[in-house]
């Protein structure tokens, strides 16, 4: 016995009402979020340099086409100038392209390639936004009965998008994603209108991104079962513009196409990344694919009834039909998302699924909303459009499995256009449980706004769990919400903003192409970078280039800076073995260590057979660090080394050993010092007819007595010496006038003990962290507290202040304290109190230089930076201590020095 209606409107009443919370709650979430993705979008348009990794390889392929270069040119071979790896077909690049220009006349003197490239993905994003609230509704507007309060609705959740963590992130960044995600969705609005227009908009989203397939393969399935003879129009229109591009800009560019845009990217997928980053976005996101699960289950439930009805109850409404495309491309972009296992991918992989899951439960909301109110069956539906025309469902292959021929009419019986039925007035089917259906999704839809991750660290100018090795989800209000986060985001900038702004300065001094494992760093600077790490270690490993000619110009330091974030950052073992043998570190920029080639000394021609079909043809030395060299004194010897003949040699089959030997005048041996032929990096095969210098450096004994010693060389492979040792140079030992110094037993020259002894010593710069290492513009040795320089008979202190200041975030004003005070105008600040007088004893204006900022606080610890230093007073304490900026200027903290 059924109730009475009356009986049941109280507890739909409230069923209304707490959906009606729901809505509102939404509402002010997705409002609140709106504020968050305003300000990070502000955050990146505003910052002129690359932000990540990926913004660098865009930004040097747009400059590149700015410049005048071709297509074909920007897609040519990866080891010749410009050097680049181009993931992706040209769409993006050109449109970026077309707007820089427009920006350059509106806002000269900005930097704005980048921006440019950010304001497109910025709109492509909003766009998006615009087309899922579209596709919520039918597109006839005989069908679209839709109300304010349901396109308000559906609006809301559209906007919810823009809400979710991995949309704000890549919404403003300099990245083809989300263009690609726009131009897809374009094109599945105009296929919902049978358009074959469709073709054109889902082809130029493959060529923004060929694995952006959620889309393409929507519309095909969804057509397929709706108008065949459309589908196969449209098929045939995304293969013909999209083989058409791809085809000319093979041929063009030589046959080199293929290997940027698929061969780059056919990279090894690993089922642990992708689990974990599944597993990561499943804690902060998990009830938004629920949500979008019981989304699509209801759909497919109103749109099975359609079986069951009978000839006068009227169908479900029309909607159902275009609901099915959402369920399709969300399904197809939960299968794109599998591919952030591939190594190198990111969370960007789930945009299109999180578009689709948004698409979904918008398209239910909306639906929901619109059965609480009656209707009559008029009002329902009205006649097939004229465009549509319904194709018969051809008879199914005997050979083809029953089950299979079964989904597939099911499938064709959802997808069909409903048949006009009589007006009889009717309610929608089970209107409790709709509504509990749609509180259910809504809510979910609003616990997906609550988590996030924090994109920043507290503690490093680092992305959050880079360096904590860590990143558990947060609540995204409170203490350690997105409002924290995008705080600390401000000041990372700010400094980020310092450092990159003395990185263009450095890089742009070099003037010639750099080797970096951030492509941005040589992009901003308008620099060509030997190499783009990732891209390029991916092609290494398959053995699709070769990285050889870029080892042999470092053997020979032909490279002249390499700015690295990570040694190991994608670097081939070959060329992390070059850089710390032939380059040696200089110091640091920030997070970015700087690393130039020792310079060699002095040239002598020579000519001497060492073996292999092996010969020297020139010996290098560095200067002595006074008038002659010390005991402890560390040596380069640099043997510059041709091939007698282009056949393969026994140092081909095996790794040669170089043997330097010190002997006396009389040939007796004193010490010896073996290590690999170019440190095992380049046989002699590699060489390519070339002229290799191989560095050898050589610690001198401590107890060597005055006099004159030769360096002699010998080869050696396996047990067997080659031939006989034979002498290369003469070198003059004397009384030792430096010292060897600290833990690590770093020897220091005689003019550089004289200014350390000068300073204090051991109180005053420390133990030494690095032998002096010979550069192009003077011998550089770090101690503890400083740096200092040798250029010919000068002995200047590097502004450790300065630099370290630049690498700042997060500093704090500090009350002042009571004390004297003396300022300085040619800066224009000023010490006081305790900082002063510890300023006076430990040397003042020549040891320390003038203050270059107020005194601060750097978390629990008062600081104030001189031009040369950082005085520190820990919270609680009277004593003000120097920092120990030598050891952070080379950041090796309980790490040799790498030059060895």
């Amino acid at each position: 016995m059924s109730r009475h209606p009356a009986s049941r409107s109280v507890p739909l009443s409230l069923m209304r009402f707490a959906r009606t919370l729901a809505l509102g709650a939404l509402t002010a979430l997705v409002g609140v979020h709106l504020v968050f993705f305003a300000i990070r979008a502000w955050h990146v348009l505003t910052f002129p340099y690359p932000l990540d990794y990926g913004e660098g390889p865009l930004l040097a392929q747009v400059n590149h086409l700015r410049s005048g270069a071709s297509l074909p040119h920007l897609y040519g071979d990866p080891a010749q100038p410009p050097y680049l790896v181009v993931n992706y077909p040209p769409v993006y690049l050109i449109v970026t392209s077309l707007v820089a220009p427009l920006l350059d006349w509106t806002l000269p003197g900005s930097a704005t390639t980048p921006l440019a490239g950010r304001l497109v993905t910025l709109c492509a994003t909003l766009i998006c936004v615009l087309l899922i609230w579209r596709l919520t509704l039918p597109p006839d507007p005989s069908i679209r009965r839709a109300t304010a309060g349901q396109s308000g609705t559906a609006l809301i959740v559209a906007l919810a998008f823009l809400a979710l963590p991995i949309v704000r992130e890549w919404s403003a960044l300099m990245r083809v994603d989300l263009l690609g995600v726009c131009l897809g969705l374009w094109g599945l609005l105009l296929t919902r209108r049978l358009s074959r227009l469709a073709a054109i908009l889902i082809a130029l989203s493959l060529l923004v991104k060929p694995s952006l397939i959620a889309a393409p393969a929507a519309a095909l399935v969804w057509l397929w079962f709706r108008d065949r003879r459309r589908a196969l129009e449209v098929a045939a229109g995304m293969v013909a513009l999209g083989g058409a591009a791809a085809g000319a800009l093979q041929v063009a560019s030589g046959g080199w196409f293929w290997l940027h845009v698929v061969s780059a990217n056919a990279n090894p997928w690993s089922p642990a990344l992708a689990e974990g980053f599944w597993r990561d976005q499943a804690a902060i996101l998990g009830s938004l694919w629920l949500g979008a699960v019981f989304a699509a289950a209801l759909i497919l439930m109103r749109g099975a009834r359609r079986k069951t009805r009978q000839s006068n109850v009227p169908p479900p409404p029309a909607e159902t039909v275009y609901a099915l495309l959402p369920i399709v491309y969300t399904c197809f972009g939960a299968y794109v998302a599998f591919g952030v296992g591939k190594v190198g991918a990111y969370a960007n992989y789930f945009l299109e699924f999180y578009a689709g899951a948004i698409w979904l439960i918008a398209t239910v909301i909306a639906q929901l909303l619109d059965t609480d109110r009656p209707r009559s069956d008029a009002q329902h539906y009205s006649a097939q459009p004229p465009e549509f025309h319904e194709q018969p469902v051809e008879a199914q292959s005997p050979a083809l499995a029953s089950r299979i021929s079964m989904m597939i009419s099911w499938f064709k019986t959802l997808n069909a256009r409903p048949p006009v039925a009589t007006s009889l007035p009717v309610r929608a089917f089970q209107p409790g449980l709709e509504i509990w259906f749609s509180l259910l999704i809504l809510l979910l839809l609003v616990a997906a706004l609550i988590r996030y991750y924090p994109l920043w660290s507290e503690n490093h100018v680092k992305p959050y769990g880079l360096i904590e090795g860590d990143n558990p989800p947060r609540f995204a209000f409170g203490r350690y919400g997105i409002w924290r986060d995008l705080q600390r985001e401000e000041e990372i900038l700010t400094t980020l903003r310092r450092v990159n702004t003395v990185l263009v300065a450095d890089v742009r001094t070099v003037g010639q192409p750099i080797v970096t494992d951030i492509p941005g760093i040589a992009a901003q600077a308008g620099v060509l970078s030997r190499l783009q790490a990732f891209e390029h270690r991916q092609l290494y490993d398959a053995g699709l280039l070769d990285q050889r000619p870029l080892l042999r110009d470092m053997a020979n330091g032909r490279v002249p800076l390499v700015v690295l974030d990570y040694l190991g950052n994608w670097l081939t073992p070959d060329m992390i073995t070059l850089i710390t043998h032939r380059y040696a570190q200089e110091g640091s920029r920030g997070t970015f260590d700087l690393y130039r080639p020792v310079d060699p000394g002095q040239r002598s021609d020579v000519r001497i057979e060492i073996g292999a079909d092996i010969r020297i043809t020139a010996v290098f030395l560095t200067r002595p660090g006074g008038t002659r060299y010390d005991p402890g004194e560390r040596i380069a010897l640099t043997l510059e080394l041709n091939r007698n003949r282009d056949v393969a040699g026994v140092c081909d089959v095996v790794v040669c050993q170089v043997q330097v030997r010190l002997v006396t005048r009389d040939g007796a041996p004193v010490a010896a010092w073996e290590r690999p032929l170019v440190y095992g990096a380049l046989r002699p095969s590699d060489w390519n007819d070339a002229a290799i210098q191989h560095m050898h450096t050589l610690d001198l004994p401590l107890d060597l007595p005055p006099g004159m010693y030769h360096l002699a060389v010998a080869l050696r492979a396996n047990d067997d010496m080659l031939t006989p040792s034979h002498p290369v140079a003469l070198i003059e030992v004397g009384e030792s006038g430096g010292r060897v110094l600290g833990e690590r037993g770093y020897f220091v020259p005689a003019p550089l003990f004289a200014v350390w002894m000068d300073a204090g010593g051991y109180e005053g710069p420390g133990d030494p962290l690095m032998p002096a290492v010979p550069f192009a513009d003077g011998v550089l040795q770090c101690f503890t507290r400083v740096c200092f320089r040798v250029t010919g008979n000068e002995i200047t202190r590097l502004p450790l202040g300065e630099l370290a200041l630049i690498g700042e975030s997060g500093l704090r004003p500090a009350p002042p304290e009571p004390g004297p005070v003396r300022s300085f105008p040619e800066t224009g600040y000023a010490l006081r109190g305790a900082f002063l007088e510890a300023w006076e004893i430990y040397g003042g204006m020549a040891a320390l230089g003038p203050p270059i900022s107020d005194e601060m606080l750097r978390g629990a610890t008062r600081v104030q930076y001189t031009r040369y230093a950082r005085l520190e007073r820990l919270d609680g304490e009277t004593t003000v201590l120097l920092a120990n900026l030598g050891e952070e200027h080379l950041r090796l903290p309980g790490i040799p020095y790498r030059w060895r």
